[in-house]
């Protein structure tokens, strides 16, 4: 038999479960507590230390009423644990004690695609938010190119009148900057938003209609 076969390399393989950290190993109590544990458990469940006298509760969901000894159980990590899947576990008792031997649940062929699926469904929807948000910000730079050329042009339609004006003493001519001369409401005209309409005072009018 198979068994008696392995016979002579039991001493071997002993050492080699103690060493691996690929199958996590932990001697129990009779009330499910942890005595001492391998490399593997260590790596799998990641405690801050070795545990002694801790619950197997801590680190998987089982219930010691209902344990099944020598059966396969799929057991999901505790949430003490801080890590999330399940774990095949056998449990072995006899009247020397309990052994716990559970390695990471491997990924199907099926459940790796329907997990790359999620993945990329959540990329594409990623890329469909990244380019709506890159339209809008399109739309709302050109909108403010637009808003800028409007204020630009409305600047260059604003004159203004500001600092020192030369104007003749007697006919009230001002001096442009080229040093030519043009009558007040000529320069005023083009060079600000005002508008001349011409009357007459009542002192020219006297001057010039009176008797």
């Amino acid at each position: 038999m198979f068994h008696d076969q392995l016979a002579p390399f039991i001493n071997d393989i002993e050492r080699y479960l103690s060493l691996s950290n690929g199958i996590a190993i932990a001697i129990l109590d009779t009330e499910l507590n942890v005595v001492d544990c391998n490399l593997g458990f260590m790596r799998l469940f990641s405690p801050p230390h070795k545990p002694v006298s801790v619950p197997l509760a801590d680190f998987l969901m089982i219930d010691a009423v209902s344990v099944r000894y020598g059966e396969e159980l799929k057991l999901q990590f505790s949430r003490k644990t801080g890590s999330d899947g399940v774990v095949n576990c056998w449990l072995f008792r006899n009247e020397q004690g309990t052994i716990l031997v559970c390695e990471r649940a491997l990924l199907t062929e099926s459940r790796a695609l329907e997990q790359i699926g999620v993945v990329n469904d959540e990329l594409i929807n990623l890329q469909r938010e990244l380019v709506k948000k890159n339209r809008i910000q399109e739309k709302l730079q050109l909108e403010l190119g637009i808003r800028v050329h409007e204020l630009e042009e409305a600047l260059l339609r604003i004159k203004k009148l500001e600092g020192i004006i030369p104007i003749c003493m007697y006919c009230k001519s001002i001096r442009d900057d080229k040093e030519l001369w043009h009558q007040v409401d000529k320069y005023i005209s083009e060079n600000s938003e005002a508008e001349f309409t011409h009357g007459i005072c009542p002192v020219c009018f006297e001057k010039h209609y009176g008797n």
